[in-house]
């Protein structure tokens, strides 16, 4: 029960259903009928539960599923022609599969004499460059020459269409994205709607009441909630540090065994090293031991018993001391009654950064100064999505530390190009592509360690961040570092470490491999199967029982990276779309397979993926095909000859005695059948070799000329036919009009943004208000201070919440209370309100004060009634009896049918 109950996603079965949404439960839901969402029948329109990110993820799958399927027919004319003699001439390419067949690896090559082609030329693919005897015993330089004509009408016209389709399908549907999300923010109310967060408060505005009569003046009705965070970033992780390492001593030493009784700890600790030592030690418990265990150990993993008690002795006494100090506002978070209210307080007091950043009171109309200070306001995220550890971290700490994250990745890419590229040497690609997509798939473990230093002030922005890094190495890796290390005259080469078997390898394993790893969930089975039943508590088993954490951002590099390799070789491998369709296909299966039966609990993450990804990484794929491609068609046909001005004839013959760079005969008997009757010449046809700047890629790059509008004439050596010239103009300035309104309309439009809110205030309301009160809608909550921590079901709260109406908290675990949860009980402090901990589950009340095991600190406190709330409230008889608090705090204002209807129920 617990298994289906807390990690996995639920939602409400008979009266309690929605018409058209499987409206989703909270997390320990027991009070009402619940079952979970099925993998396979849960509809599009409920994935909206999970957040706007999650459903705006899978409709985009969908999406481009049917479109690279749609490509991928586009672009049979290419695959056929690909196959054709037209382009290989009699050759064959023997023993591929059909998409492999129709790709443009070229298999119509001849040997032909160079007249001045030197062997550095080819150093990176000496097998291609020769020297032996002609007919009449004279050395003569040989290089292998292509002779299927790429940049024709079947190929480049169907790939130059295939881009116009997906440029309109892409653009249509990015803007239904858009109509989505706001027909999503219309139609699915959350705390973000009602709410505003004031990132500048003055460090001592620490009274609730008084935030709360400044906001007054913009609300509808009324301000319901106010929550005030302090910078105490580092007490609560201390406290939530001493929490787990308890918990970890909990697991170890026997049930029953008082953590708080000294003594009987240490009895206990004697006595699991002695039984320890008589246990009897196999081969992999003593190598555990020598090698991996001391690694995790300097993570604070696998302690043991006796280091866990010093480090949980030690936090106690950082923890009093930390007590002491004092405490500050980092952020206020107001929630408004009404939609009218936040749009009113935000249309009110959203002002230019300049104005904040000098506190320019005179700008802006007197009510909207706040002690003599202008306040930074803006809409926040939901209250799952708030980072509330990283919330008074400086712009200097955010920099700095993104910076070195951002060069550990990079890191991580060199290590893993350079293994990718000796895989691929010694074996070949079936070994390098399967590696590829490993790397892949582990990657995000560590880039995700190389980010824990990183602060983000909501999930959102930390997810782009590991959004941004992953794709940077997914898309280098699997796409970009394939083409640099690969040499330029292997482009169309059919061996085992050539570009197109290479990219065919790694689309392959994709197909599979990832899919597979994701459902495999080795993590999460062998802590279900392996350290669950070893636990000695029903807690710690409990514990090994989580679902897996996953990240949206993550699977949203996954998607892209897929678009990114299709798009980016579909020039010279069409058949990529049907991989692109599948791998994504597959992908979506998998991914809600997931999402409803392996994946836990995660904060719920707005539109901000989906429109990074729509606005940079959408329209960065496309504008990869319209540039690669234009490059690709240009370089045709990859091989650096053409023809001579001057020939010599009389060249066909056999050949003998010809060895290659390595030394090596070549067709293995060193002997050639020369069919070319004239000689070749050495032309560079990278662009690199361009001498100037080689955009756009236009027939231009076969002259010297660094004119934009250059033509080849009659002196330079060409490589291409008549008609590629003409498609290489078409294509290569297409991609540069393309390239500059990427910079103009995505950057620019930014830019402009960004500019204007220097000076002015930029907020713009979207859609229309839906006419419901906060208060009335139980499936969204307040923003209460609380640390999801990985491995845990349920966060750790990090406040008071004793007189707030618990469901305003967001969860409910039916076997324990709030205050098992609450970390400011651990160590207990002056300014605490009470001391004991509620140990029975109090969610059948509205508030925990109304428990009847509630017992405050009598001597510091006296009983009143409020007008705000009429309800009788525990209150301080006098605030310096406390002192300043050093834990959030949280007040909630209920409205007067609320408090009605409270006492009808009393």
């Amino acid at each position: 029960a617990y298994y289906e109950h807390i990690p996995f996603p639920r939602h409400f079965v008979g009266d309690n259903q929605a018409s058209t949404v499987m409206r989703r439960s909270e997390p320990g839901e027991h009070e009402q009928d619940t079952e979970l969402y099925s993998p396979f029948h849960t509809p599009q329109s409920s994935l909206i539960e999970w957040g706007t990110g999650v459903d705006l993820y899978f409709i985009s799958l969908r999406f481009f599923a049917v479109i690279m399927l749609m490509a991928g027919l586009i672009n049979v004319a290419s695959i056929r022609y690909y196959d054709s003699s037209e382009y290989r001439g009699d050759t064959q390419l023997e023993r591929k599969s059909i998409l492999m067949r129709g790709s443009a690896i070229c298999t119509n090559t001849d040997w032909v004499v160079c007249t001045d082609c030197k062997e550095d030329d080819w150093s990176s693919d000496p097998h291609r460059y020769a020297t032996g005897l002609d007919p009449n015993g004279q050395n003569q330089t040989l290089v292998l020459r292509n002779f299927c004509p790429g940049g024709e009408v079947d190929s480049g016209i169907t790939n130059f269409c295939t881009l116009i389709f997906l440029l309109i399908t892409v653009g249509i549907f990015s803007f239904y994205l858009r109509l989505r999300e706001i027909r999503f923010d219309e139609d699915k109310v959350t705390t973000t709607d009602y709410s505003v967060v004031v990132k500048n408060p003055p460090p001592d505005a620490l009274d609730v009441d008084e935030w709360r009569d400044f906001f007054q003046q913009y609300a509808d009705e009324q301000v319901t909630c106010v929550t005030i965070a302090l910078n105490n970033e580092q007490l609560v992780r201390k406290l939530i540090t001493r929490r787990i390492f308890r918990n970890q001593l909990r697991v170890i030493l026997p049930k029953g065994v008082n953590l708080d009784d000294e003594s009987a700890m240490r009895v206990a600790i004697d006595l699991y090293f002695r039984e320890k030592k008589e246990e009897e030690v196999g081969c992999i418990g003593r190598l555990l031991e020598c090698c991996v265990f001391p690694i995790l150990r300097i993570f604070n993993m696998f302690l043991e018993p006796d280091v866990l008690v010093d480090k949980i002795t030690t936090l106690t006494e950082e923890i009093k001391d930390l007590q002491n100090d004092k405490y500050d506002a980092a952020e206020v978070y107001i929630t408004f009654e009404t939609e009218e209210g936040q749009r009113a307080a935000l249309s009110a007091l959203t002002t230019g950064r300049v104005n904040v950043g000098m506190n320019n009171t005179g700008a802006l109309a007197p009510g909207t100064i706040f002690r003599d200070r202008v306040l930074s306001v803006t809409e926040p995220p939901e209250p799952d999505a708030v980072r509330w550890l990283d919330l008074s971290a400086s712009s200097f700490n955010k920099f700095l530390t993104r910076g070195i994250s951002l060069a550990l990745t990079v890191a991580l890419v060199a290590v893993a190009s350079i293994s990718i590229n000796a895989a691929r040497s010694a074996v070949g690609p079936f070994l390098s592509g399967p590696l590829t997509t490993i790397w892949n798939n582990t990657i995000p473990l560590f880039i995700k360690i190389t980010m824990i230093f990183e602060r983000h002030a909501d999930e959102g922005g930390r997810q782009a961040s590991l959004y941004l890094k992953i794709t940077l190495f997914r898309w280098m890796l699997t796409g970009v570092l394939v083409q640099i290390i690969t040499p330029f005259t292997s482009t169309l080469g059919n061996g085992k470490t050539d570009l197109i078997p290479t990219i065919y390898a790694i689309l392959l394993s994709d197909v599979w491999l990832s899919p597979l790893l994701r459902l495999m969930d080795i993590n999460s089975n062998l802590n279900k199967h392996i350290f669950a039943p070893r636990a000695k508590t029903q807690e710690g088993m409990n514990l090994n029982f989580q679902g897996t954490f996953y990240n949206l951002g993550e699977r949203y590099t996954d998607f892209t990276k897929v678009l990114f390799v299709t798009f980016f070789y579909s020039a010279l491998f069409p058949a990529s779309f049907f991989f692109g369709s599948v791998i994504l296909t597959f992908q979506y299966i998998v991914d809600k397979y997931c999402l409803t039966r392996i994946w836990g609990w995660t904060p719920s993450i707005g539109s901000q993926l989906a429109e990074f990804s729509r606005r940079y990484f959408f329209s960065g794929s496309l504008l990869a095909f319209a540039v690669t491609s234009a490059y690709a068609f240009v370089q045709f046909p990859y091989d650096n000859i053409c023809e001579d001005k001057s020939p010599i004839t009389g060249l066909s013959g056999i050949y003998t005695n010809v060895l290659d760079a390595d030394g090596d005969p070549v067709n293995t008997t060193g002997i050639v059948n020369m069919t070319n009757d004239e000689s070749f010449v050495f032309c560079s046809q990278r662009w690199q070799d361009f001498d100037g700047f080689s955009f756009p890629p236009t027939s231009r790059l076969q002259t010297n000329e660094k004119s934009l509008g250059a033509k080849p004439d009659g002196n330079d050596l060409t490589w291409m036919s008549s008609f590629q010239e003409d498609l290489t103009m078409l294509y290569g300035w297409f991609a540069f009009v393309l390239v500059i309104l990427f910079i103009l309309v995505f950057f620019g439009r930014r830019s402009y943004t960004y500019f204007m809110s220097i000076f002015i205030g930029t907020y713009q309301p979207e859609g229309c208000s839906q006419h419901i009160d906060f208060s009335s809608n139980p499936e969204i909550y307040a923003y209460v201070p609380q640390i999801k921590y990985v491995g845990y079901p349920f966060p750790f709260l990090a406040c008071d919440i004793d007189d707030i109406d618990q469901g305003l908290i967001g969860w409910n675990d039916p076997a324990h209370s709030y205050d098992y949860h609450n970390v400011i009980f651990d160590v207990p402090h002056k300014s605490l309100r009470r001391k004991e901990r509620i140990s029975r589950n109090t969610r059948n009340l509205t508030r925990i004060a109304e428990h009847e095991d509630y017992e405050e600190n009598s001597n510091l406190m006296t009983v009143t009634s409020t007008e705000q709330t009429g309800v009788e409230v525990q209150q301080n008889a006098s605030s310096a009896s406390r002192g300043r608090p050093i834990y959030s705090l949280v007040k909630h204002y209920p409205p007067k049918w609320q408090i009605e209807l409270s006492k009808k129920n009393q």
